[in-house]
């Protein structure tokens, strides 16, 4: 029942912040629309937490539920150890052999097979979802909510910086954008990469 609580107060508060603030104005675009495409966003992020407890269950593979996991182990510092949590949630001085042994051994993706010069996203995921524990009292449901927000608010910014050029079908270009479903947990980073996006295609309007 808590975890039901505290969910349904992100999503209510999401939202209120879609209805309030004038970031989501949107010419085209009605406030009740957005607050459905959010809503269909935490719907398909719940169908996806039922596939992956229910049917795949294998939980150190789901891309649902390995980061939300690993992230568990990075979080237990916080009490007793709140600079190891601190260190590993920044990234400062956290590579090291302690950290290893401590924290990172008990992980099931902090290290990939096969270590290459690819940017490894899986810390920033683990971090993230660390960071999220702060204020989802480890709740998966609401770590769903404000994943779902996340992605929302990434694709409404793009559909910002793409919609001058689609005039008179702003609808059909959100369509496009919201409808198709995000099946992976690395669609959280859809809202950094979208941000500047939306700062590129501004600027260059300006310009």
């Amino acid at each position: 029942m808590p975890a039901v609580l505290l969910s349904l107060g992100y999503l209510f508060l999401f939202l209120l912040l879609i209805r309030k603030l004038r970031f989501f104005a949107a010419e085209g675009l009605s406030v009740p629309m957005l607050s459905v495409l959010f809503l269909l966003k935490v719907l398909g992020g719940l169908a996806l937490w039922w596939v992956y407890t229910y049917h795949y269950r294998d939980r150190s593979t789901a891309d649902l539920y390995k980061y939300f996991d690993d992230s568990a182990v990075m979080f237990s510092a916080l009490p007793d150890r709140p600079m190891d949590y601190a260190r590993m949630l920044f990234g400062i001085g956290n590579d090291s052999p302690y950290f290893t042994e401590r924290y990172y051994i008990h992980m099931n993706n902090w290290f990939r097979q096969y270590e290459g010069n690819l940017y490894n996203d899986s810390h920033t995921l683990i971090r993230l979802n660390a960071l999220l524990r702060l204020f989802s009292a480890g709740h998966m449901h609401v770590h769903t909510v404000m994943a779902a927000f996340m992605s929302f608010t990434g694709l409404f910014t793009l559909w910002k910086a793409f919609v001058p050029w689609f005039g008179g079908r702003e609808r059909l270009l959100a369509f496009l954008l919201f409808l198709p479903p995000s099946v992976s947990s690395r669609s959280v980073f859809c809202c950094g990469r979208c941000s500047i996006r939306y700062s590129t295609a501004s600027m260059q309007k300006e310009f």
